[in-house]
């Protein structure tokens, strides 16, 4: 191989890792963006940080130095801002949007253009599904701003993969013939587009475990039989322009402040969030302050052992989910499986490789997330249920008590809901509901909690939030809601919401239920498609 050759290759491979940098890149900025015009708090700054740290990895190791300094300005303001809970003064936010844009700028593919529009595009969900499902479900993601491109040919698709950067598959296995479209996720296997999300359908609902099981080799993380258009949505909702996932929050109750340390250090290292308790009898209270998911505790220490507290820990309703590590010298295998069945998940042996007990935690924290959402998220619409959006709530009025911060609850209602249902037929009601669970994702912050309160009623928690800001956030949402068209075989027809916002006081946890309620009522009273703010009488 020549000269020339030889640097034309190192070329090509520099050109190749370097597109991991850019592409992280457009993920963070493409997050900013969606930030645009919501009020920044300290979990979406956080999620920003993790972002940006993972940026300045990726430029270090493949020596990419524009991007590295623009990354170490972006995580020193995003600091800042986050040590202020997220709020800063104008000149601060004015910087940091100019530094976002600079990376915006520097993510711009060969052939984008340089206007605000293309920086960046919106990577595209690409369907391989058949013409009847392919163009009801083209037409659901239209309405949720969702980009996306339904594929009619194999020539077609082939045309799609050279010409888009693409954010993820629908394909259904038989696509166009039989198998055809889990044969054309296969061909996928040695291109760039292999480690991509695909999501495979079964529209006869007659998948075979062999085409179960070719689907999950070819890289798919869904199968879904028979399925429906909302539930599709809901599936692509996760993967299409991705956000950091929260970092599981661990506790570490551990005597020895060594070893606790130890464990703090392994476990945030690999980007977990942690609270170290060296008094095990403070155990409970620190639970109730920190809300952690992953508790990680030693067996001896003073006062209680590991297995005495893991018993009273199992004994709160609310923590019986919770997975327990046991992290001990102890090596007695009667001893260790005695603590298993006293309520312990795992039990690792000191000393312990750090990378094992970071794997080991997070397999358990990221089982015990599915295990969580599957009980407390309604299956309709993937929104808290009835019951954990009131514990939300609870939970929200102590932190506002303990921040002394502003709070807001909000309940809304769809407008003659029982005559959608009564002239076109339960499931294009379910339809509705669904549509209005994802508009209240897209439009809310992560910060907010949304709960299905019950049949067509919505219940949502929104912290930092007072009273008049809350009531013009929903009444945006209802005005643009309002203007959605939704569809049956036969017509076309629009819906709204009616909405009541309480504000908490600090006193009135026990009424902001009811006051919010009466402020619907309220609303409905003044003809509908309209939201109240509860204001107490004279």
């Amino acid at each position: 191989m020549s000269h020339l050759e030889q640097e034309s290759a190192s070329e090509a491979m520099k050109r190749h890792f370097a597109s991991r940098v850019s592409n992280q890149a457009r993920i963070i900025f493409d997050r900013w963006r969606s930030l645009e015009n919501q009020a920044l708090d300290a979990r979406m700054v956080h999620e920003l940080i993790l972002g940006v740290e993972k940026l300045l990895r990726h430029a270090q190791r493949f020596d990419t130095p524009q991007y590295e300094e623009l990354a170490k300005t972006l995580i020193t303001q995003l600091k800042l801002l986050h040590n202020n809970k997220g709020k800063g003064t104008h000149e601060q936010l004015s910087k940091l949007n100019t530094h976002m844009l600079k990376l915006g700028q520097s993510s711009l593919r060969h052939g984008d253009n340089n206007s605000p529009d293309a920086i960046p595009k919106v990577r595209p969900v690409v369907l391989l599904l058949n013409p009847e499902l392919g163009v009801k479900l083209t037409e659901q993601l239209e309405h949720f701003s969702i980009n996306n491109i339904l594929v009619t040919s194999e020539s077609h698709f082939y045309q799609v993969l050279g010409q888009e950067d693409i954010a993820l598959f629908i394909a259904d296995v038989d696509f166009a013939q039989s198998n055809h479209g889990l044969e054309l996720m296969q061909a996928l296997h040695n291109t760039d587009n292999a480690l991509l999300p695909k999501i495979f359908v079964s529209e006869s609902g007659n998948a075979t475990l062999q085409q179960r099981l070719e689907a999950s080799r070819a890289g798919g993380i869904r199968f879904l039989a028979r399925p429906q258009v909302p539930q599709i949505i809901r599936a692509v909702e996760k993967f299409y322009n991705p956000q950091p996932e929260a970092p599981y929050k661990v506790l570490i109750v551990d005597d020895s402040k060594s070893q606790a340390l130890f464990t703090e250090k392994a476990l945030k290292s690999a980007g977990m969030e942690t609270e170290v308790i060296i008094d095990p009898m403070v155990m409970l209270d620190t639970m109730t302050a920190f809300q952690p998911e992953i508790i990680v505790m030693d067996m001896y220490m003073p006062g209680c052992t590991g297995t005495e507290l893991a018993s009273v820990i199992r004994q709160q309703p609310e923590y019986v989910r919770i997975p327990i590590i046991f992290l001990s010298g102890e090596e007695d295998i009667d001893i260790q499986l005695n603590a298993m069945s006293h309520g312990g998940d795992d039990f690792l042996t000191k000393p312990v490789d750090p990378g094992h007990l970071a794997t080991t935690v997070q397999n358990r924290g990221q089982r015990a997330r599915v295990l969580n959402n599957l009980i407390v998220k309604d299956s309709l619409t993937g929104l808290y249920n009835h019951t954990h959006i009131l514990e939300r709530l609870y939970q929200a009025c102590q932190q506002s008590c303990e921040n002394d911060e502003p709070l807001s609850f909000a309940m809304i209602d769809i407008d003659f809901f029982k005559k959608i249902n009564d002239n076109y037929g339960h499931p294009v009601g379910d339809k509705v509901i669904s549509a209005l669970s994802l508009f209240l994702k897209q439009r809310l912050r992560r910060s907010d909690s949304i709960g299905r309160y019950g049949g067509e009623e919505f219940a949502i928690v929104m912290p930092n939030t007072k009273g008049h800001d809350a009531l013009h956030v929903m009444n945006e949402i209802r005005k643009v809601f309002s203007q959605l068209v939704h569809s049956t075989w036969e017509t076309e027809f629009t819906v709204s919401f009616s909405g009541g916002v309480c504000e908490f006081t600090g006193s009135n946890s026990e009424f902001i239920i009811e006051h919010a309620d009466e402020a619907l009522y309220e609303a409905k009273k003044q003809g509908r498609n309209n939201v109240q703010l509860y204001v107490e009488d004279d």
